[in-house]
């Protein structure tokens, strides 16, 4: 026998030695003994809660129908299937499907999800939810992190297949195409019915009201209107009109304030004339609005409706308002624009020039009738003299202040990292409780155990829930901690690498302040890391 007739007969055997060990016994001479059934009675055999999320766009009342066709379709696809449960249909009205933000209910719905309290979620459509690709993924992979599928119906996939992650990417795109769509052929209908003359602003004037598409005028409000330019021709300001208003002719709803005093004797629409495309909106997701400084054509219709001041009235104003804008000062900072607020009413200050040439900024309540807010407007240099105090004391002291409350973030961060691992486990089990809760209330209506091994039971799991809820509380820690730290640790090295401060600098004040509070005795800087320092009015 040659060597290749021994190895070819060696494989032989070694083939027929494993198929005898693995050929087994004769099956009649096998005696099977099976296991006993597993009974859980907490479990219910394929048993799934299910929510519905249902949105229309828009508050027509023509829109009713959908919702109530929507509502009334999954009422029917639920009872059709015996291991459905209806937790609760979710239904926006009205709402734009480009942003998630607002939607009440949807986030509802997010926050019942987290709670352990739906396993699948039926939608008509993946632009019902949302048409905002970025959006959309970021829900449903949020929801299948906690174990939720959602199906959508129109496009006949749902994300517990092997295929959904890419088959809604695929929609997502397809839907946030539509929505640009839309919103591409509105905006091209609009600048057509604008280069026709025919387009109406939603937004109606002051002092008229639509009627058939037309501006018609609102005599009462047109007197007003008269009153505003005639006072302002004669020399009164813009802050004492709006004062006089408040006590004559007060706003219904809401107060006359400088901004839209000063927007009135702006607007061309009181000399009968209509400026269409001030403004512009973004054509891509998310949409913006912008003031059109000429990336866009304006259109205006002269004398679209009847006027309430003339042409020449309208002229002189304008004249007016660009003379008085050249003669303010270029020195006042806009650093401090909508950083100072009231710190008895929480209203943003406004810049005022007084008779002496100075730049002072006042609470715009106490602007427009001192009786609404006691704190008094502040000058300018009084701001940057108590920053400028406030900033050198800080900078003096800075290591017995900065080292200390360093350290104390990095301890409380290193207890934040401990008890967030903690809160993780916590709410696990409540998400645990919360089910066997359900389901014994589920089997308990089914006739499967005693009332009283039910009220034992379910006082048990109530018992542990209050429990770890308590826990969960316990272990709650500001989120911002990190934040704070980091901007402490900027404050530090700034202070560490300048010199105290002989004049104010805006770079300096920008970086380190993020609100200003000015009451009747003090102003308060609070800083980038939450500080809060007050340094003492002069003038009160």
């Amino acid at each position: 026998m040659n060597e290749n007739e021994q190895k070819v007969g060696s494989v032989a055997d070694q083939k027929s030695k494993i198929r005898e060990r693995y050929k087994g016994i004769n099956p009649d001479e096998l005696d099977v003994i099976p296991a006993l059934p597993q009974e859980d009675i907490f479990a219910v055999e394929n048993e799934q809660r299910v929510a519905v999320y249902a949105r229309v766009s828009t508050d027509d009342p023509r829109q009713t129908s959908s919702y109530e066709l929507q509502k009334n379709h999954y009422h029917d696809v639920i009872s059709k299937s015996p291991n459905w449960k209806l937790v609760q249909i979710y239904a926006d009205e009205g709402i734009s499907g480009t942003s998630i933000k607002h939607r009440a209910e949807l986030n509802r719905l997010m926050e019942d999800c987290r709670a352990g309290m739906i396993d699948r979620i039926l939608v008509k459509s993946a632009s019902r939810m949302a048409r905002n690709t970025v959006d959309l993924l970021t829900l449903v992979r949020e929801l299948k992190s906690i174990g939720v599928t959602v199906q959508f119906e129109k496009e006949q996939f749902d994300t517990d297949s092997a295929t959904g992650e890419m088959m809604l990417s695929m929609m997502c795109a397809i839907a946030q195409e539509e929505s640009l769509s839309i919103s591409k052929n509105m905006k091209w209908g609009i600048r057509k019915k604008m280069q026709a003359g025919t387009y109406v602003n939603c937004a109606t004037p002051f002092g008229y009201r639509q009627q058939n598409h037309q501006l018609v005028l609102e005599r009462n409000e047109a007197a007003i209107v008269r009153l505003v330019f005639e006072k302002y021709l004669s020399g009164v300001g813009i802050a004492e009109i709006a004062c006089y208003l408040n006590e004559n002719h007060p706003k219904e709803g809401g107060w006359w304030y400088t901004s839209a005093v000063r927007f009135m004797l702006h607007n061309e629409a009181y000399k009968g004339d209509t400026l269409h495309q001030k403004h512009y909106t973004t054509d891509t997701l998310p949409f913006m609005v912008y003031h059109n400084e000429g990336q866009f054509p304006k259109y205006c219709a002269y004398k679209s409706h009847e006027a309430i001041v003339s042409d020449e009235e309208f002229e002189k104003v304008q004249n007016l308002l660009k003379t008085k804008q050249m003669s303010v000062p270029n020195a006042a900072p806009r650093v401090f624009t909508k950083k100072i607020y009231c710190a008895e009413c929480g209203t943003v200050f406004a810049q005022a020039s007084r008779a002496n040439g100075m730049v002072a900024w006042g609470c715009r309540k106490h602007l427009n009738k001192s009786s609404l807010c006691p704190v008094k407007s502040v000058y300018e240099t009084e701001l940057c003299r108590a920053f400028l105090h406030m900033y050198n004391k800080l900078q003096a002291n800075r290591a017995r202040i900065f080292r200390p409350m360093v350290d104390s973030l990095l301890q409380l961060k290193s207890q934040q990292e401990h008890q967030n691992t903690a809160r993780e486990s916590i709410y696990a089990e409540i998400q645990r409780l919360a089910k066997q809760n359900h389901n014994l209330e589920r089997i308990h209506a089914q006739g499967y155990i005693e009332d009283t091994q039910y009220i034992e039971r379910k006082t048990l799991i109530e018992q542990q829930l209050v429990e770890k809820r308590v826990q969960l509380s316990r272990t709650s820690i500001s989120k911002n901690v990190g934040l704070t730290l980091e901007s402490t640790r900027q404050l530090e090295k700034m202070m560490a690498s300048s010199p105290p401060l002989i004049y104010f600098d805006e770079h300096t004040f920008t970086e380190m302040v993020k609100e200003v509070l000015v009451g009747t005795t003090a102003i308060e800087f609070e800083l980038i890391n939450g500080m809060k320092l007050s340094e003492e009015r002069m003038e009160k």
